[in-house]
């Protein structure tokens, strides 16, 4: 199950990478009442979207180009360009996020409930949960269950951002599924977005991660204990560090993690 972790990792946090711009943008789907939008840009998003598959990139021709550059930029910025101008689907749904107008919010939700690219998927889910609208919770249980593990990854990060808003309804779905999820990453991901909504058990579970067998999650459970941790952290990372014999990217994780944590020892 590590190998297949490891494998499924990269398209995992590509569809991360590519929606995290949603999460980091203005949540302009917040607002109460739609602005009202130019009909030139509703008739090009709607056609874009109906089309949306027509324009596809040869990555065989594009060494050379400034896409094949792009391809070799391993910054995160240029991580998230690389995907942005792979696949139409993701500037689209930064772009139906954009406004509250009903026909940009009904075009947005079909994204994140049936588009068959998971990457788009996981971004419209994530600029769907902007708004914080509890109707929406039953379009991010729907994606929790998906076959896909990049859409259910795309869920959890959807369900952190929503649950700002409704914690005590988010809480129980990502411990759920850092309970019984059958991938290990999303299974760490998951109580670490527990933790990241105030709840001690997602603490709790990233510090049982820290045995586990595969060095992956030992690795993201040490990062993600070092964003949410508490003091008492700072000594269970450094006591690891040395007996951390197997790998040098679980090693690296607990001395970041530590560092993090290590003004809240000293307070």
């Amino acid at each position: 199950m590590a190998h297949i972790s490891l494998f499924l990792l990269f398209p995992l946090l590509s569809g991360l990478a590519c929606a995290q711009a949603l999460v980091e943008a203005p949540a302009q789907a917040e607002t109460k009442e739609p602005v009202k939008t130019d009909a030139a840009i509703i008739s090009s998003l709607v056609d874009l979207l109906e089309n949306k598959d027509r324009f596809r990139v040869d990555l065989s021709k594009a060494e050379g180009t400034p896409l094949g550059e792009i391809l070799t930029v391993g910054s995160p910025i240029g991580y998230n360009l690389r995907n942005r101008f792979l696949n139409t689907g993701i500037p689209l749904a930064e772009a139906l996020s954009r406004n509250a107008d009903p026909v940009f919010r009904e075009k947005l939700v079909t994204l994140a409930r049936w588009d068959s690219n998971p990457e788009t998927r996981s971004a419209a889910l994530i600029a769907v949960a902007q708004a914080r609208e509890l109707k929406d919770l039953v379009i991010f249980r729907e994606a929790l269950v998906h076959l896909n593990p990049a859409v259910r990854f795309g869920a959890l990060e959807a369900l952190q951002v929503w649950g700002q808003g409704h914690p005590a309804k988010a809480i129980p779905l990502l411990s759920a599924a850092s309970d019984k999820d059958y991938e290990p990453i999303l299974k760490v991901y998951a109580a670490a977005g527990v933790a990241r909504l105030g709840d001690e058990s997602g603490l709790t579970r990233l510090r049982r991660f820290l045995d586990d067998g595969s060095w992956l999650v030992r690795a993201m459970a040490g990062r993600y204990l070092g964003d949410f941790g508490r003091a008492e952290d700072y000594d269970t990372l450094v006591s690891r560090i040395g007996r951390e014999l197997n790998n040098d990217f679980v090693v690296a994780e607990y001395c970041i993690a530590a560092l993090k944590l290590f003004p809240k020892k000293k307070a």
